[in-house]
């Protein structure tokens, strides 16, 4: 797989795992034409759902290649002081739960 195939990915999971043609290109900086040329070859090989002429989906392989480098990467997490009292307890490991 290209560096410009897993870029396209990485777009698409940025935008909730669909993306239009015209979103890849710009955020790859490529013409519409390749995205869309690309688009079809990660369509073959079922990364992407490409069935529509401007919508890309990601499918499962297309998500766990772009986890396997996007998760590594250390990310923050914001938690609101304000957490609700109901449904709220600790597991045995002391992590939050919170049922509703």
């Amino acid at each position: 797989m290209s560096g410009t195939e897993l870029k396209v990915l990485e777009i698409i999971w940025d935008w909730d795992g669909e993306a239009s043609i015209d979103t890849i290109a710009r955020g790859a900086r490529i013409s519409v034409d390749y995205a869309r040329l690309i688009c079809q070859n990660l369509g073959r090989n079922d990364y992407i759902d490409f069935a529509h002429s401007k919508l890309c989906l990601l499918r499962g392989k297309g998500k766990l290649e772009v986890a396997k480098r996007k998760v590594n990467k250390p990310k923050k997490i914001a938690v609101s002081e304000k957490i609700p009292k109901f449904g709220l307890g600790k597991d045995r490991n002391g992590k939050f739960i919170l049922e509703y």
